[in-house]
């Protein structure tokens, strides 16, 4: 727990988001999200692979049969075409990563509203709190001044009582309120990890008139955003799943180094591949 002088309502927001695991976590996610889109976009780059086999294999054909020990090669494959399976899922990973942005925005209004609410506690209950001290000071002077009086015979003793029983009422609020700012002031710390000794008041013509409700723009709402690239992502898992049932085109060449009995040889191969689903078991149907 840091301990500072004075703080302000600026630095307080601040310091309660680099402390917020919320916010931290929410920024990690924006780089997991461009990982993904990289990953996804990986799929039109060509993918190089080594293969390495040992133990007995026979390959026959009409004339003679080859034993082979081992083999051992490179293979290389390029993908054609998927009929969108790629593109949609490219689409997919940018409107999640987009939505991790705009969540990572509202997590930051949502600390930030914490931090706000619970600076302008501690200054409320200092004001409040202060606030009583001074009545129980000017009612310590009435109880005495009607104390005199009574004394002299000039009144009677129930100003006294009435004086003492009103301040008895103002120690118990000033309990109550010292009590809110105590928890006002562990609330603030927790989120911010600063204890201070003061906390600078603001001017409140600093800020932005009221907000009326008519005429708040939603669509810039970062939950509304983060929403709306919710249901694009959605949309994107659609169109994945309704290609699935599509064919994937792709290049395939390889060579392959056979280590036989009696005479090794290269094995060289260049193909087009086609994959298409004959059946897909146990698949949500995907609506039109």
């Amino acid at each position: 727990m840091r301990e500072l002088d004075s703080v302000d309502l600026k630095s307080t927001i601040l310091q309660a988001f680099s402390r917020s695991p919320s916010v931290t976590q929410q920024a990690y996610q924006l780089g997991i999200g461009q990982a993904q889109i990289r990953e996804a976009q990986s799929a039109w780059y060509p993918q190089v692979g080594l293969t390495a086999n040992t133990g007995n294999s026979t390959q026959q054909d009409f004339s003679n049969s080859l034993n082979n020990a081992a083999a051992y090669g490179l293979t290389l494959s390029q993908l054609v075409y998927d009929f969108g399976k790629t593109n949609a899922n490219v689409s997919q990973q940018k409107s999640t990563q987009e939505s991790y942005h705009y969540k990572l925005l509202a997590t930051l209004s949502d600390v930030a509203e914490q931090t706000a609410t619970a600076y302008l506690d501690v200054l409320k209950y200092q004001d409040l709190t202060r606030t009583v001290e001074d009545n129980i000071l000017a009612l310590e002077d009435v109880r005495r001044m009607s104390s005199l009086r009574a004394d002299a015979g000039l009144s009677t003793r129930s100003d006294v009582l009435q004086a003492q029983s009103r301040i008895s009422g103002m120690r118990s609020t000033l309990k109550q309120y010292q009590a809110s700012l105590s928890a006002a002031k562990a609330q603030l710390e927790s989120l911010t990890g600063v204890k201070a000794k003061y906390y600078q008041p603001f001017n409140a013509s600093d800020f932005d008139n009221p907000v009326v409700p008519e005429n708040i723009d939603y669509s810039k709402i970062p939950t509304v955003l983060f929403a709306q690239t919710q249901q694009e992502s959605a949309s994107y898992e659609v169109s994945k799943a309704k290609s699935n049932y599509l064919p994937t085109l792709s290049l395939q060449a390889s060579r392959t180094r056979y280590e036989t009995n009696n005479n090794p040889y290269w094995n060289n191969q260049i193909q087009l591949q086609v994959d298409a689903p004959l059946y897909l078991n146990c698949t949500p149907k995907v609506g039109h």
